[in-house]
């Protein structure tokens, strides 16, 4: 029998920076029962809570805004609400109710709605560990998110499927809107502390999802803390960002690979595919 290859160890040295999926808003509804590969399509979420998902990601693009459903939960917790957060603007907000019918009531794309919500200040972390989607995410994941519950409590959740399976164990981390990739148990406390005072860690940083693919490399290669995005000059294949912070401006150039790198990119894949990943640039 052919050993089995996990996409995560083939692509351990597929660079990071610039691989976050963009999302303006993330809206992640707690839900316990097994998930399924494609959660919230194939699994068994009541259909009015479904629609209601459907309605608020079709409200937010007409909005001009990329929105994400997700499913959470928290196994080792026993209650009987269910709680339905919201990542938009820099804030996260929680609502719950003793089934899914609070849903209803709730219209996220009106900031009345917004304003009903709790807002939850401490960083709270979701970590992928949908094994039915990719096996890297369970086999990865789910000693990341213990660990991280042994640190953290109540603010450690597991995720449905983020995407990039082969930078598992990939965890978001709100309300700073940033994914990381490839975080292992013995980083937790490190990590932990960093995000906990409000800075990126940027050794797993894939990216904050409320930038273009080439800002978030371009934010992930200054290594500072504390950047305001000023201004984007070029595109998605070469760009000079220009960032700044309470004292100065911060320039990166960044390109993206003309030719591709061949990456497993899921556990399911019989053969690696074309990835083209971005690097720091020179000036000029």
């Amino acid at each position: 029998m052919a050993e089995r290859i996990y996409c995560a160890e083939a692509a351990a040295d597929d660079p990071l920076a610039g691989t976050a999926v963009e999302v303006d808003v993330w809206l992640l509804l707690e839900y316990r029962p097994v998930w399924k590969a494609k959660a919230l399509e194939e699994g068994d979420l009541a259909e009015p809570a479904r629609a209601w998902m459907a309605r608020m990601l079709d409200g937010f693009a007409e909005r001009g805004l990329k929105a994400r459903a997700q499913l959470i939960r928290q196994p080792e917790v026993d209650r009987d609400d269910v709680r339905l957060l919201a990542g938009i603007d820099g804030a996260l907000h929680m609502w719950s109710g003793s089934g899914y019918d609070f849903l209803q009531s709730l219209d996220l794309t009106d900031p009345e709605s917004l304003s009903r919500g709790e807002v939850i200040s401490e960083p709270q972390y979701f970590v992928c560990t949908n094994g039915q989607r990719d096996l890297c995410c369970a086999r990865f994941g789910l000693p990341v998110y213990n660990r991280l519950r042994e640190v953290v409590g109540e603010r450690a959740w597991q995720i449905t499927h983020l995407g990039g399976h082969r930078f598992a164990p990939n965890v978001l981390a709100l309300p700073q809107s940033a994914l990381y990739g490839r975080l292992q148990t013995g980083d937790v406390s490190d990590f932990v502390g960093r995000v906990d005072r409000g800075e990126l860690g940027f050794h797993w940083l894939r990216g904050r999802t409320t930038y273009p693919k080439h800002v978030q490399a371009a934010e992930a290669f200054s290594g500072r803390n504390g950047l305001r995005l000023l201004h984007v000059n070029g595109d998605a294949d070469k760009a000079a960002v220009t960032f700044s912070d309470a004292s100065e401006r911060v320039h990166v150039q960044v390109r993206r690979d003309s030719a591709p790198a061949m990456v497993l990119t899921s556990c399911a894949d019989d053969a690696p595919s074309e990835v083209f990943a971005y690097r720091q640039a020179d000036a000029g």
